[in-house]
Parts: C-alpha cells; structure tokens; sequence
C-alpha cells in the first residue's frame, strides 16, 4: 500500500506543477478542466499499471540465478520482538487513516444534507433547465447541479446583477457539480494528501474561469463585469457567511486572478502545442512509475527454472499472485487470458510435490456453452494416466479387465488433445474379447474345456477389439483431408471455417455423407439436424 500512495502522490505532483508553470493562465480553460480530472485519475490508475515482460531464459543463467536466489533465502530468523513492533505501527496507521476516512465522509455527507434541506425547506421555482432557490440566510449565490441559491430579499428588490446570475447558471449548465464531487469523493479516500486539496483548489478556480468566459462572451463588456464583481463582492454580508463547501460560489479571494485571466487569449498554435506537450509528460510518468515485470519462461523440453526442478522464489511469487487472482473469480465465470494462462502451465508444472501443496490451487476453467473443451483437463489426465500404467503394466496372457474403467479410458482418450495423447500413457492394448456364447448348444462341462481347442479347431476368431472413438475434431480435419464441402446452417463454408466453427462451439450438429464414389458432404449446424431419405 505503502508504495502506491508514494507513486500515486509523485504523479499528481508532477501534473499539478505542470499545470502551474505551462497552462494556469492560459485561457484554454476547458482542456484544463479535463486536464485536472484526468491528472487525478492518472495519478491512481499508472501506480497500478502493470507491463509484463516474458522473456527466454537461458539454462545456464536459469541455475545460476536459482542458486543464487535459494542461498539468499538462507537468513535468520526475524526477531519476535521487531515483527511485533512493526505489527503494531501498521495497525496504529491504518486505524488513523480510516478514522479520517470516517470524518471526511462524514463531512461530505454532511454538506449534501444541508444542500437537500435547502432545496427542501425553501421557496423554489423553475426557469428553463434552471431550479432558482430563494434563501431567506445572507448566502453568496451558490450553485449546486441545475440549483441556483439566491438571496430571497435580494434578487426579489432586483439588487443582484444579471452577470452574477448569468455566471451561477453557467455553473448548473457547464454541471462543474459533477467535477466537484468527485473531487470530495477523493478527499474522502486521500485525505491525508495535501496535494489533493491544491487540486481541489485549482479545480474550483477554473470553474470560475469558464464561468466568467460564458458572461464575457455574451456581454463584450470585461471592465463592466469586472466592476460589478468589485462592487456585489465587496458586500459586508458575504464576509460573514459562505456557502456549502460542495457547492460553486463566487468567492472574493480568487478575484485578482481572475481579473488576470478574463483579459487573457490563448492563440491556437499555443493552445496546440501546450496541449501536446500533455502526451510526452504521461509517457514519462508511466515510464517512470508503472510497475514492470518480468517473467523468465523455457519453451525447451528440458525446462530449469530452478535448483533440481524446483521453481525459483520469483516465479512461484507470479504464480501465487496470478492463481490467487483468479481463483478469486467465481469458476463459473472465471476465464483467464492465454498469456496468463501459459504463465501459470509453465510454472505448476515445474513445481515439485512440497511447492504444490504450498502454492495456491490451479485456477481451472469450466467449458462454456460457446466453448467446446479441446482437452482433458489436469485431473482427467491425472486419471487416465493412472489406469491407463495399470493395465500397460498388467500381464498380457493375463489381464483382469474393468468394463467401466476402460469405457472411462476411452472417453478421456477422445477428449485428449494430440499433444496430451503424446505425452500421456500409450492407450494399453487390451486383448480382444471372447466370443459370445452359442444359445443353441447346452453348455459344455468342465472337464471337456480343456481340450476345446482339438474339439473345435476351426473356430472363427474372435472379433477385434472396437476402435477408439474419434473426436468430432479428428473427423472434421479428416473429411477436409478427402476434400469435403461443408455446410454451416445451410450455408456453404470452407474447410477452414468448419475448424473454426467447431473450436467456438460445443453443441454442433454433423451429418456426414459418403456414398456412392461421390463428393463427401459435411452438413454442420446448431439446430437438430433432419436426415432425409
């Protein structure tokens, strides 16, 4: 935690002294609206920015920096004492953070309670998209969405001026509200950062800005607005009350700067270049503070990541935080990335068992229903692998043989993809079964089993064992290998595009005919399918 807020401050940093010395008194005042958002919003999301290198690692580089890293963890055991300690300052900070949490938040909805009463308790009536509020307290205008607060005894005796009015209604239609409350709902969080309220500040002010443009625009008259400013501000009531803090209101402290900026005018060369300069400044920041990592990866057979097999301490570091990061999302709607997902394959198969038990599970993935499954999965190999070594490892001549279990064999067999099949067991050559018996001759007794073979030395052999099923994958791929057409909903397709309607879904429909010496035809579709005689 402690690394991202110091990230996150050097960010917002970095953007608001840009903002002071290249675009403050320039009259762009827009694009520095913009501008202040986006700079507190970068200043969250680059600290969290994570760019992954995957690079090759060579085999000798792989043991060395292994050793090296399994002599570094050889250290002392922490003393109790320090690790107690450090507990204790942890929770003493947080338990202050979130207490400001509590105060600040209480705060801000405190000010949203006194915005509604006003609006609530107080006469109020509509002029176009504006919600005029007459406040029998001596309150400056203030602006809070489309309500605009007015002093009731002033603007019903005329003495406010049409420019301030003008200036408040520019804030509902401009919604600068929206702007400030996200601004509070940062302070809320960080309140802690003195930065935040310099931004708050400058976003309040630039409001101001865009607000005194709009009146300046309509009425041409600068020096006239300017004097009326001087003398409604200058009022000895405003001195003594103010409005809510979430609210826009004309203030008397940014007035010399404003007047500063009103008499201002942005060329569009200057607005062009000044603007462009934002790209190169983000491009360092996230250069700058973006986390970058690194993950050493071995395509080759004979894979080293670690001493004797093991997986170094870096890499079972990415595993965990990948496998925790995924195992957090429901498996129903987990789907992890192919690049995370080969991440996470490369390093759990190069764990040994001890590292396994200690590493959080393998985040596995269900099959959708837009998803055909083109493997087994980890515990289906597990499985066919273990019978599969048991009736390879049995006695040819002598083979006691499970129906159930070799029914299983072939249904994992089928759904294997062609790399597991080659690096699984080989499928065991079960002998073939004996012939069914003949229902018309008694059954022969014991003794004269023995001699069967001299009784009945013609007897025809017996049938052979059946094949293993094909896959509807293996079936398509050989259908194109003979040239097929294939149909897709009654659309034709090439053989390409069957593969891939088949990869994208698991519920097809095939119908495929070969009669006759004629041209094969695939039909697939997502319908049931009507054979037609």
């Amino acid at each position: 935690m402690l690394p991202f807020l110091l990230k996150s401050t050097a960010c917002l940093a970095i953007f608001l002294v840009f903002y002071k010395l290249v675009l403050e008194n320039e009259s762009m005042h827009h694009f520095k609206r913009f501008y202040l958002l986006g700079a507190l919003l970068a200043s969250i999301i680059i600290p969290n920015m994570v760019f992954v290198e995957y690079v090759d690692m060579a085999q000798n580089d792989a043991v060395t920096s292994s050793i090296s890293e399994f002599n570094n963890t050889i250290t002392p055991l922490a003393e109790p004492l320090t690790e107690a300690a450090e507990m204790e300052w942890r929770e003493i900070l947080w338990s202050i953070y979130f207490l400001g949490v509590l105060v600040f938040a209480f705060r801000f909805f405190k000010n949203l309670g006194q915005i509604w009463l006003r609006i609530r308790q107080n006469p109020r009536f509509k002029d176009h998209f504006i919600t005029r509020v007459l406040l029998a307290q001596q309150l400056p205008p203030h602006t809070f969405f489309n309500f605009v607060f007015l002093n009731k005894n002033q603007f019903e005796a005329q003495k406010i001026p049409e420019d301030v009015i003008l200036h408040e209604e520019t804030h509902a239609k401009q919604k600068h509200s929206l702007d400030i409350l996200l601004i509070e709902l940062a302070q809320v969080v960080f309140w802690f950062n003195p930065l935040i309220y310099l931004l708050k500040s400058y976003i309040k002010l630039n409001h101001e800005f865009l607000a005194d443009r709009e009146v300046v625009n309509k009425h041409r008259n600068p020096s006239a607005y300017q004097n009326t400013l001087l003398s409604y501000l200058s009022h000895d009531s405003f001195g003594t009350y103010q409005s809510t803090g979430i609210a826009n209101a004309i203030n008397y402290s940014s007035i010399k700067k404003r007047f500063t900026v009103m008499k201002t005018n942005t060329s569009r060369k200057s607005f062009v270049w000044r603007s462009l300069l934002v790209l190169p400044l983000t491009a360092l920041l996230l250069s700058g503070f973006a986390e970058k990592r690194q993950i050493e990866i071995d395509n080759s057979a004979d894979q080293i990541i670690g001493l004797e097999g093991n997986v170094s301490p870096s890499n079972l570091k990415t595993y965990n935080e990948l496998a925790k990061k995924y195992n957090a999302i429901p498996i129903e709607k987990r789907v992890i990335p192919l690049k995370d997902l080969k991440v996470l394959e490369s390093i759990y198969g190069n764990m040994d068992n001890i590292q396994k038990e200690n590493a959080a599970p393998f985040p596995e993935c269900l099959p959708t229903n837009k998803m055909q499954q083109q493997s087994a999965s980890r515990e289906e190999m597990k499985e066919y692998n273990a019978l599969a070594k048991k009736y390879n490892d049995m006695d040819k001549s002598n083979m006691v043989i499970n129906k159930k279990e070799v029914m299983r064999l072939k249904v994992i067999y089928g759904k294997m993809s062609e790399k597991q099949r080659a690096d699984a067991e080989p499928f065991p050559n079960f002998p073939p079964p004996p012939p069914a018996p003949d229902a018309t001759k008694p059954p022969m007794p014991p003794s004269a089993t023995k001699n069967v073979s001299e009784i009945q030395p013609n007897h025809p052999p017996a049938p052979p064992a059946p094949p293993i099923p094909k896959s509807p994958m293996e079936h398509v791929k050989e259908m194109a290998a003979k040239g097929a057409t294939f149909w897709y909903n009654g659309k034709e397709i090439s053989a390409k595009e069957a593969i891939k309607v088949l990869q994208n879904n698991r519920k097809i429909n095939i119908d495929s005919r070969e009669s006759n010496g004629e041209h094969p035809v695939v039909k697939l579709s997502t319908e049931p399918i009507v054979i037609e005689n």
